[in-house]
């Protein structure tokens, strides 16, 4: 913050240049070349330095969202002693946009503010993934929480990205694996309607395999939910299934009729 003070700018600029940086992650020097090649323009910087990398463009307008309001409910609900929002704030985050964190909704609002880790948010994540849903009030976002599982109804592509996006956010730092207790949750919560076996492979889960579920099988068994027939009949087992889902297969084809 002191090197931009140096740099001769005003408090507007300052501002400014802390929302570009918040955006995009870039340098102090880098946010300010930028902004000063769209003499000032937020919007205009943010939009072509997306466009620039391949990205979605986040048309940060004041018609569209206001960027220090959502600056500023972050404030509210982060940590004291860090720029995060932590477990505490999470929580109360949670309550005022009246949803339970063990909801598919707040696994899907997690992805859409890019949380790396259950219950904790960067400011970068919140106010980029909230310009993206349009939301910079609590009703807003309460209103776009309300359609997330439709969404995904309506949406297989965005399911996916969802399932995939459940493995980092539940297993716990520093693991490879997903704890067999995580999974079982997630899939309970994701696969519930869309699954035939999913009662039988959590039994089979808990009752055979016992250990932490690798990200091969997690991922997998979303593509063999979609295919397996009432029977297993069609399951290949030369194909190129985790051993385990092979396993399940022989275990139900032996559960009595």
């Amino acid at each position: 913050m002191h090197a931009l003070h140096k740099a001769g700018l005003k408090a507007s600029q300052l501002e400014k240049v802390q929302q570009f940086i918040a955006f995009t992650s870039v340098s102090d020097k880098e946010a300010i070349r930028r902004l000063r090649k769209t003499n000032w323009s937020l919007e205009t910087a943010v939009n072509s330095f997306f466009d620039a990398n391949g990205k979605e463009a986040l048309f940060v307008s004041k018609e569209t969202c206001d960027v220090r309001q959502l600056h500023s409910i972050f404030e509210k609900y982060k940590d004291d002693d860090q720029d995060i929002i932590g477990i505490d704030g999470t929580m109360q985050f949670c309550e005022d946009l009246g949803l339970e964190p063990t909801q598919i909704e707040f696994l899907v609002l997690s992805h859409h503010l890019g949380s790396e880790r259950m219950a904790e948010f960067t400011q970068s994540g919140f106010v980029e993934g909230w310009l993206k849903l349009r939301c910079d009030t609590l009703d807003k976002m309460k209103n776009a929480i309300s359609t997330f599982r439709q969404w995904m109804d309506d949406d297989e592509a965005h399911f996916k990205e969802i399932y995939l996006y459940a493995f980092k956010f539940g297993k716990q730092a520093g693991q490879k694996s997903l704890s067999l207790e995580a999974a079982v949750e997630l899939w309970r919560l994701l696969l519930q309607g869309r699954f035939e076996h999913l009662d039988l492979w959590i039994k089979f889960i808990e009752e055979q395999h016992g250990k932490a579920i690798s990200r091969d099988t997690w991922n997998l068994l979303l593509d063999f939910s979609k295919q397996a027939d009432t029977e297993l009949s069609n399951h290949d087992a030369e194909g190129a299934w985790p051993v385990l889902i092979d396993e399940f297969v022989e275990y139900a084809r032996a559960q009595p009729k």
